[in-house]
């Protein structure tokens, strides 16, 4: 979202061209519009599905904002990401992936890079 609103207000040689609330509308109810998914997805609305992200704003980079969608457009990163909710399924909680073994995919992959390497003879 950052990179959006920096690319827009560089372009217009205007830091205020492209407030955050828009991003974040951008990245929320009209990402959704424009795969035709805005009955579905996009905002919190009843006989939607439950997708929600919820940031741990007593992080030390986001402590200081009073706006919440100029903290999560300007500061918030994936690591203040606490909580992830999808069709009302809990992926990650209290800063945790939930829904996947961490440690065998991290197993798997570096057994996965191991073999290339081996395979292309580099290192």
């Amino acid at each position: 979202m950052k990179t959006i609103q920096n690319i827009e207000c560089g372009l217009s040689e205007d830091e205020f061209k492209l407030p955050a609330r828009r991003v974040l509308e951008l990245a929320t109810i009209e990402g959704a519009r424009s795969m035709g998914l805005d009955d579905r997805i996009g905002s919190l609305s009843p006989g939607k599905r439950a997708d929600l992200i919820m940031v741990n704003t007593r992080a030390i980079n986001l402590g200081v904002f009073s706006d919440p969608a100029h903290m999560l457009v300007e500061a918030a990163q994936p690591a203040n990401v606490d909580t992830v909710v999808v069709d009302g399924r809990i992926l990650k909680g209290k800063g945790r992936l939930t829904a996947i073994d961490v440690e065998q995919v991290v197993t798997e992959a570096a057994a996965a890079l191991a073999a290339v390497r081996k395979r292309a003879k580099w290192w």
